[in-house]
């Protein structure tokens, strides 16, 4: 029944997004970013990009991690710390940008399009893998 399935495919034949292409797009994005940020609007701007970009990747492993171990065989007698673990990722970086907005260290605006850096990945990797599926 179950042989015959290929996990590198959807039911509609499309290939899922790759976890390496999601890492090249976001880190694309971070470097064109600063260096746009740097160029015309400044350097506290630019490093502000930088540094939500690196928040972005801590994220993004770190989702990766709490959806890998929340999806393991082991999971049913933590699912409650697995849960905890998963939601204070949110807390955290929360507490980051808060950081960054009471001390004023870079633009906040800087950090979230850099923390954005994930999701905008997301949207181009689908974006390419529908028009290349054609």
């Amino acid at each position: 029944m179950g042989e015959d399935l290929d996990l590198s495919t959807t039911e509609s034949g499309v290939k899922p997004i790759s976890h390496k292409g999601i890492l090249i797009v976001m880190s694309v994005l971070i470097v064109a970013g600063a260096i746009a940020g740097f160029a015309f609007v400044g350097n506290p701007f630019g490093f502000g990009l930088i540094f939500g970009g690196i928040l972005s990747f801590v994220n993004y492993f770190w989702l990766e991690r709490s959806t890998r171990a929340i999806f393991s065989q082991t999971a049913m007698s933590s699912t409650g710390i697995l849960a905890a673990k998963y939601i204070l990722r949110y807390a955290a970086i929360g507490l980051v940008l808060l950081l960054v907005y009471m001390t004023g260290a870079f633009p906040v605006a800087a950090v979230i399009l850099g923390l954005a850096a994930f999701a905008f990945a997301v949207v181009i990797q689908g974006l390419k893998n529908i028009f290349s599926s054609s």
